[in-house]
C-alpha cells in the first residue's frame, strides 16, 4: 500500500469514526417522550401538541442540553415503552407500587387535588353513595390507569370492563355496557362525551378524595445515565423559582401547589 493510499484510508476511517460518534452523541442528547390528550395540561389538536406539561419538560431539558422528541401514544403503550426503555419520558405518570420497578419519577412539579369520580346516567347519582356500593355495579375503567390502591386491588369489584381510552369508554357508557365509569380526568371524559353529543350524565354521590403528585415518569433504563439527576435538578429549580407556576398561569390555569 502506498503512503498516499494509506493516509487516505486512515483519514476515511477517522471521518467514519467521527460521524458515528456524532450520531451517538446526538442520540444521547434526545429524549423520546410520549404525549396524550389530557386537557387542560396536555392538549392535542390535530398534529399540534400543547400545554404546560410539554412546555415545562422542554424548558427543563433545554437547560441541561437535551431536546425532546414527542410522539402521540395511548398511556398503555407509553407504560410499555417506559418498561422496555423505548420511551424516556411520559408526563402525568401517577406513582404506584407496580410501576416503581421500571419507572423513576421526576418531580413532583405540583401537588394537586385529583379526586376519583364515578360517572353515571342522570338520575342514578344515589346508586353509588359509599365505596362498598361499587361491589354491586359494573364499572368501566381505562386500561393501565392507576386510580387509588383500594380500588385498584379490590377483587370484589368483579364486574370491571376495560376500555383503551376516553372515547372508547364514553361510547361504551352511552351504549350501556356498564353502570358507571371510574374517572381520573374529568375534562377528558366530558370532552369525549361532548364529541358524541351526549349530555345525559352526572356524577355519583360517592367520590374518592385524594391529593397526588404531578410527576413525569422516566424509564429506569434512561435514569441510570446523567439524564435523571440533571433533569430532576432543572425541574426542582423551576419549581423553586416560580417558573412552573408562571407557565401554568400563562395557559390560564391556577398556579399549582408544591
Amino acid at each position: 500500500m502506498s503512503h498516499a493510499l494509506g493516509a487516505s484510508w486512515f483519514s476515511a476511517l477517522l471521518l467514519g469514526a467521527a460521524i458515528s460518534w456524532s450520531a451517538v452523541q446526538a442520540q444521547d442528547a434526545e429524549l423520546m417522550a410520549d404525549f396524550r390528550h389530557r386537557p387542560p395540561e396536555m392538549v392535542v389538536e390535530g398534529q399540534r401538541f400543547s400545554g404546560p406539561l410539554k412546555e415545562i419538560m422542554e424548558e427543563a431539558a433545554a437547560k441541561v442540553g437535551y431536546r425532546v422528541n414527542w410522539r402521540l401514544a395511548p398511556f398503555s403503550r407509553s407504560l410499555h415503552g417506559l418498561e422496555s426503555g423505548d420511551v424516556d419520558i411520559v408526563p402525568r405518570t401517577i406513582r404506584n407500587e407496580q410501576r416503581e420497578a421500571f419507572v423513576a419519577y421526576l418531580g413532583p412539579i405540583a401537588v394537586q387535588q385529583k379526586d376519583i369520580l364515578f360517572l353515571v346516567k342522570k338520575g342514578r347519582e344515589r346508586s353509588i353513595r359509599r365505596y362498598e356500593d361499587l361491589h354491586e355495579v359494573s364499572v368501566g375503567v381505562k386500561r393501565k390507569t392507576a386510580y387509588f390502591p383500594r380500588f385498584d386491588k379490590d377483587s370484589a369489584i368483579d364486574k370491571r370492563v376495560t376500555g383503551g381510552d376516553d372515547f372508547v369508554l364514553a361510547r361504551m357508557f352511552i351504549g350501556g355496557r356498564f353502570d358507571t365509569v371510574a374517572i381520573l380526568d374529568q375534562t377528558a371524559i366530558e370532552s369525549a362525551l361532548a364529541g358524541y353529543g351526549f349530555r345525559d350524565y352526572a356524577y355519583a354521590d360517592y367520590r374518592h378524595r385524594q391529593r397526588i403528585g404531578n410527576y413525569y415518569g422516566m424509564s429506569r433504563r434512561s435514569s441510570h445515565s446523567a439524564r435523571y439527576p440533571a433533569l430532576q435538578k432543572a425541574l426542582a429549580d423551576m419549581v423553586a423559582s416560580g417558573r412552573v407556576a408562571e407557565i401554568f398561569t400563562g395557559y390560564g390555569l391556577p398556579a399549582p401547589e408544591h
